[in-house]
């Protein structure tokens, strides 16, 4: 059973290799606790080190979704402008 919820944003499709077709339709990740999903975005980093990294982000507490958390990309250089 999955604890802990993760979204993929849509940066993180359009600035890494990641691809959408590699996860299920609403771009979720399941993991058994925050750690594993910290490995996870940790692991995929060392991918994707020179355009930026992915970064987990706590959903706010009044998000109304199931979601634990969501992966965004923030570029090496350049302003971050979180997805909406």
């Amino acid at each position: 059973m999955a604890d802990y919820i993760v979204e993929l944003k849509d940066s993180v499709f359009r600035e890494t290799p990641l691809a959408e077709a590699n996860f299920d339709e609403d771009g979720r990740l399941m993991f058994g606790s925050k750690a594993d999903a910290e490995e996870w975005v940790t692991e995929q980093n060392r991918e994707h080190t020179s355009r930026g990294q992915l970064t987990l982000h706590t959903a706010h507490p009044a998000d109304t979704s199931d979601v634990d958390a969501y992966v965004v990309f923030q570029p090496v250089k350049g302003v971050w402008i979180p997805d909406s």
